[in-house]
């Protein structure tokens, strides 16, 4: 299966034009991380996503690697428009390992600062 068969389309819909939404509805009811994986690769699908689906932790904006909750130093970033004319503007919402998004985010003056977070004591 090519990337271009399934661009531009949501996981469900990969699934569902693979033939595969049944058998991957059952693989999530029955937790089984290998056949959930296959099916995630054949649909071109990060396989990392089997831990957000698991509820195992969320994956990384940045690596793709999953953040489970031993990841103390992990962030929880929204975004939105800056200019916006209602009130609550549309957001989504980004996870990310710290090192990930310090390494990733620096600003031409400004940088993402782990003390304001309070890491150093929490974080070895």
């Amino acid at each position: 299966m090519s990337e271009e068969r399934f661009s531009g389309m949501s996981l469900n819909e990969r699934l569902f034009a693979a033939g595969l939404l049944p058998a991957f509805d059952e693989a999530l009811v029955a937790r089984d991380r290998a056949a959930l994986i296959e099916m995630l690769t054949a649909v071109d699908t990060q396989p990392a996503l089997v831990n957000v689906l698991l509820g195992e932790g969320y994956e990384c904006w940045f690596c793709g690697d999953c953040i489970s909750p031993d990841h103390a130093d992990a962030l929880y970033v929204e975004l939105s428009r800056l200019w916006s004319d209602t009130v609550e503007a549309p957001t989504q919402a980004i996870y990310a390992h710290f090192d990930c998004a310090h390494e990733r985010m620096r600003g031409a003056k400004m940088e993402i600062e782990r003390e304001t977070f309070s890491l150093d004591d929490d974080v070895g």
